[in-house]
């Protein structure tokens, strides 16, 4: 049994459960309409899945990642995504969805995942794309267009 990662299972989930709880009182609209609570409560749905399968690894011993490849540990990794994630807040509206989600999926894949660049930059750009049809063309949200404004890319 791992305690840190049992700590930090229910850390995420109290987190989610918090999400779940308030993004219902927001009100989900309807399939067309998503409400402001619709994406709280999905990802707070996501954090508890998150959670009880760390809790479950945590409980079954196993390590919670693969080797640490990265020379000073753990911290720096999370201090970089952080920063990645802010440097990603920035340059949302000015830059648009598909590219700042695509650089920042790219990088996650490389840095974290340990994924080869041609590898990374396929998935990264992939998964930019397959979000922003998810939203817009499914679900009718909009997105900030940024560079790709005038385009059909640009909502």
């Amino acid at each position: 049994m791992r305690i840190p990662d049992l700590v930090g299972a229910a850390i995420v989930a109290g987190l989610g459960l918090f999400l779940v709880r308030e993004g219902g009182s927001l009100g989900f609209g309807d399939p067309t309409e998503p409400g402001s609570g619709f994406m709280f409560w999905w990802i707070g749905v996501a954090m508890l899945v998150a959670a009880a399968a760390l809790a479950g690894f945590a409980l079954a011993g196993a390590p919670a990642s693969g080797p640490d490849i990265h020379p000073d540990g753990r911290m720096s990794l999370a201090l970089a995504c952080i920063a990645a994630l802010a440097i990603y807040a920035v340059a949302l509206e000015r830059v648009g969805f598909i590219p700042t989600s695509a650089v920042l999926l790219t990088g996650l894949f490389i840095y974290v995942g340990g994924y080869r660049p041609p590898l990374a930059a396929a998935l990264g750009i992939g998964g930019a794309f397959a979000s922003w049809f998810l939203f817009v063309k499914l679900l009718s949200s909009n997105l900030p267009a940024g560079l790709l404004a005038g385009t059909m890319l640009g909502n």
